[in-house]
């Protein structure tokens, strides 16, 4: 091989290694399903207590989860006060096997004294929710199951904790 055709095959080589490399990356990531989250889902949630008794009513919420493992969350949970709980805040993974795993914080902005039967009451502080999503309905519908609940007070004590179950549609 000349010196000249060496010019020319290595980067040639380089480049198409490279491509290669970036379309098999691009492969692996849609393969393992990371995408599948993403995008905006109509979520109804039920709480319970942990034992699998209904506490109220399903309520909706609308959760937006992002590429690079972000996303934000809102409800209308009925149990706070007007303005009372500010929007979700949290962070997602991908667990393999359609399973992602998602946790979120949300502002408790000021305290409520119990009002049965539609709300506990609730000390300023936060709400945070550990969950497990299951794509187990197809790419458009998700469910978890036994989500934690815990509520803290602006000293970071948790008063109260419940669980609560969820499915999901993704909006369209």
């Amino acid at each position: 091989m000349t010196l000249v055709s060496k010019r020319i095959v290595f980067p040639v080589f380089v480049v198409v290694v490279l491509v290669l490399a970036a379309g098999w990356r691009t492969a692996a990531w849609n393969s393992r399903g990371e995408e599948e989250i993403v995008g905006t889902w109509q979520v109804t949630v039920q709480l319970t207590n942990c034992s699998g008794v209904n506490l109220g009513n399903p309520f909706p919420s609308l959760l937006t989860f992002e590429n690079g493992g972000t996303f934000i969350e809102d409800t209308m949970n009925p149990g706070f006060a007007p303005g009372q709980r500010g929007p979700g805040h949290g962070i997602w993974d991908y667990q393999g096997h359609h399973s992602y795993s998602a946790k979120h914080v949300a502002f408790i902005n000021f305290t409520t004294p119990p009002a049965p039967p539609a709300s506990p009451g609730f000390n300023a502080g936060t709400q945070t929710i550990t969950q497990t999503i299951d794509f187990d309905h197809g790419p458009d519908q998700w469910s978890a199951s036994g989500a934690m609940v815990q509520f803290a007070d602006t000293t970071g004590t948790v008063y109260r904790q419940a669980c609560a179950d969820a499915t999901a549609a993704r909006l369209e």
